[in-house]
């Protein structure tokens, strides 16, 4: 009978599926640092929502209303971008803009569940956020075989861990505010500076 097994990838074929793997990697990791902004933005948005529920008035609608806010921003800029003639075609930058984008939908449908029972301003509602958040820097990092996004990941998730036995209000705001500068601002200002050094031209060498 006829051997209708496939052959075996000779090893210029691996070789150029291994380039092309590390080459979509570091696509990914450019598209990600290209968007920094979008961290340090929703950074920010994460600091306004905690001090508003801290010291504000109708606290149980911070969360909902940034978030919202939010994401109304992130998808204007990002149509902004595609008129521009951006191009998010690659599929692991589609594979990242994904992962955010259920973080985002689970966060923003969790804070409008918490805040129309109440419950918004407990260390659970706190924790479960903080592992959210966390839980999408992670998937992204191993995605992206990204150590400096991993770190953030897990920044996020001691945070949520700590917000389970420091639970007084102050701590609690303490704890976030934390995790929002190291987890996200502070990342996100690294991946701008990425971003930008990557995209400089080379330097003209001098002769003497």
């Amino acid at each position: 009978m006829p051997d209708h097994s496939e052959a075996a990838p000779n090893r210029d074929d691996l070789v150029a599926r291994l380039d092309l793997m590390q080459a979509m990697i570091a696509e990914g990791r450019a598209t990600t640092a290209r968007f920094g902004w979008i961290f340090v933005m929703w950074g920010l948005i994460y600091s306004i929502a905690m001090t508003w529920t801290a010291f504000l008035p109708h606290r149980n609608w911070a969360w909902p209303i940034c978030i919202t806010f939010g994401v109304v921003a992130s998808i204007t800029v990002r149509h902004r971008q595609r008129r521009a003639g951006a191009n998010f075609g690659n599929p692991r930058e589609r594979s990242i803009a994904s992962i955010w984008r259920a973080m985002g939908t689970g966060v923003t449908l969790f804070s409008i569940a918490c805040a129309a029972s109440h419950q918004i301003t407990g260390p659970v509602y706190i924790s479960a956020v903080l592992f959210m958040v966390g839980t999408a820097h992670a998937t992204s990092a191993m995605t992206l075989r990204w150590a400096e996004q991993g770190m953030a990941a897990a920044v996020w998730w001691v945070a949520g861990i700590g917000s389970l036995f420091f639970t007084t209000p102050e701590q609690l705001f303490v704890i976030y505010m934390l995790a929002t500068f190291f987890g996200m601002i502070l990342f996100g200002i690294y991946a701008m500076v990425r971003e930008r050094k990557r995209t400089l031209p080379p330097a003209v060498p001098r002769h003497a």
